[in-house]
């Protein structure tokens, strides 16, 4: 878990020093039979309450939305990864290096993704502790409070209240 800790805290560096924000880091289950080290990064910028009432950071009560990676930016920031292995070995030898956004359809893992996505539509699997089954909900991610979000759903128009230790999957699941 430390290694894990000490990866993660390169990446970031790496993204800050470029102008992006790290957003995730997807490791193979197995490194040592090979695969592929997944970096996702984004960029935020300001926006008004006014432009985007629905997007706000839950720490400083500003709007934020997350957008607007390059191809550049994933660029330089994996040359600047790979640069770093070079010298301090950190990416093990049997897998590639991939940096991309993290999409439209991005994955909700960390407590701040799920802050980050209020207000958009959202795909989740999680546990009912009533029943112990699981469950899948589609709609609006309306809040979240400390480690529950709270989900208007499409099908039953009612809001669901959800511990994030119950959440096996998540994702926006952007409507086109």
């Amino acid at each position: 878990m430390t290694e894990g800790l000490a990866v993660w805290k390169t990446i970031n560096e790496v993204a800050q020093e470029e102008g992006v924000e790290l957003f995730d880091v997807d490791f193979p289950s197995d490194a040592r039979r090979g695969g592929v080290v997944r970096v996702y990064i984004t960029k935020t910028s300001q926006r008004t309450p006014q432009e985007d009432p629905a997007a706000v950071d839950e720490a400083t009560g500003e709007a934020v939305n997350r957008s607007g990676v390059m191809f550049e930016d994933c660029v330089r920031v994996c040359k600047k990864l790979l640069d770093i292995d070079e010298k301090e070995p950190f990416i093990p030898d049997t897998c590639t290096l991939e940096v991309s956004s993290p999409g439209v359809n991005r994955r909700l893992r960390l407590p701040e993704h799920f802050a980050g996505a209020i207000g958009e539509r959202v795909r989740i699997k999680y546990r009912n502790p009533e029943t112990s089954a699981y469950q899948v909900i589609l709609g609006t991610l309306r809040s979240k409070s400390g480690d529950t979000v709270e989900i208007e759903s499409e099908s039953k128009k009612e809001v669901v209240s959800i511990q994030l230790k119950e959440v096996k999957e998540a994702r926006v699941d952007f409507k086109f």
